[in-house]
């Protein structure tokens, strides 16, 4: 790495880590072949569902070449912000209707793009020639390749990214830019850890899993949030052993040692209070059926990761 490339990357982290996220790697603004042609194969099988979306080609311009974005990017800034909290991991366990760890407190969509406009902010100021967009979900891009690509995280057994001291239970969220960065510190990367375990892969209850590939349309993620079909409830939805899950899905990071052993020992938590469990889970809400009208489904909801699917999928989730 040049000394500039090394100078900007450490202005950046500085950036970031000030915002509270907890890693930052770089890498080249570029999806490998490999990952290209997966990705290619996972969708000729209709193992993306009913997420026409991902297949559009404005959405694969996008995600497999980098166009349209207003500039060409060289270089992505990949950022991780943990959720792990020890409230969550206290309360996911009394909970006979699960919801993800993630959708307990504010939509990360939120609080990271909030985040991320601040960096942006001064990047522009150490940065006025150059251009800079982020993306928390917002557009078609492969933050999960980029961000293993950039080499602080690996790919795991499940799927999800995992890091070396902090485990699986982070947000994503990817700077793109026209600025040469170049790769993350060699010293800072790191190599898969997976080794025989296969916990992950046993757990799952759909099958939607084989080692480092997913079938989307088997997991429970999936089936309790993108699938929005109302009237094939019992074929598409009711066929499923959700062990309870009515939002999101945490099992394959549950026993991942690298969730149970490293993160815990380390006492992973976050440093964002708004992604801490909201008040009315901690009081019952969960133990029972929850059939909402509209109203109760936005008070309790509202800018809440859950609120995007809407009231009639929630009460679709709990009739089963």
């Amino acid at each position: 790495m040049t000394p500039i490339h090394f100078q900007n990357q450490s202005q950046i982290k500085s950036l970031c880590e000030t915002e509270g996220f907890a890693f930052v790697g770089f890498t080249k603004a570029e999806i490998p072949e490999k990952d290209l042609k997966f990705l290619e194969k996972w969708i000729l099988e209709k193992r993306h569902g009913n997420m026409d979306w991902f297949a559009k080609d404005h959405a694969l311009a996008i995600r497999n070449r980098f166009e349209n974005l207003g500039f060409k990017p060289k270089s992505a800034i990949c950022l991780g912000f943990v959720y792990r909290s020890s409230e969550a991991e206290d309360l996911i366990p009394q909970m006979k209707r699960k919801v993800s760890r993630y959708a307990l407190g504010t939509d990360y969509h939120i609080v990271l793009r909030k985040k991320g406009n601040q960096i942006l902010k001064e990047l522009k100021k150490l940065y006025p020639k150059n251009q800079f967009r982020q993306s928390v979900d917002s557009l078609p891009i492969a933050e999960k390749i980029l961000t293993r690509e950039s080499g602080v995280v690996w790919q795991g057994k499940h799927t999800n990214l995992i890091h070396p001291k902090l485990g699986s239970y982070f947000f994503l969220s990817v700077i793109l830019t026209d600025l040469e960065l170049g790769e993350t510190n060699p010293e800072e990367k790191t190599t898969d850890h997976c080794g025989s375990c296969r916990r992950c892969l046993d757990i799952c209850p759909t099958n939607a899993l084989e080692p480092y590939q997913i079938d989307a349309s088997k997991c429970i993620s999936y089936i309790t949030i993108e699938d929005r079909n109302e009237t094939e409830v019992t074929e598409t939805f009711l066929k499923w052993d959700k062990k309870g899950w009515v939002y999101g899905c945490d099992l394959c990071q549950e026993v991942c040692p690298w969730n149970e052993g490293i993160a815990k020992r380390n006492q992973v938590e976050t440093n964002e209070t708004s992604f801490l469990p909201r008040e009315f889970w901690k009081d019952g809400f969960f133990q029972e059926k929850q059939m909402l009208s509209e109203g109760e489904f936005q008070s309790y909801f509202q800018d809440s990761p859950i609120e995007r699917i809407g009231v009639s999928i929630w009460n679709r989730n709990q009739s089963s």
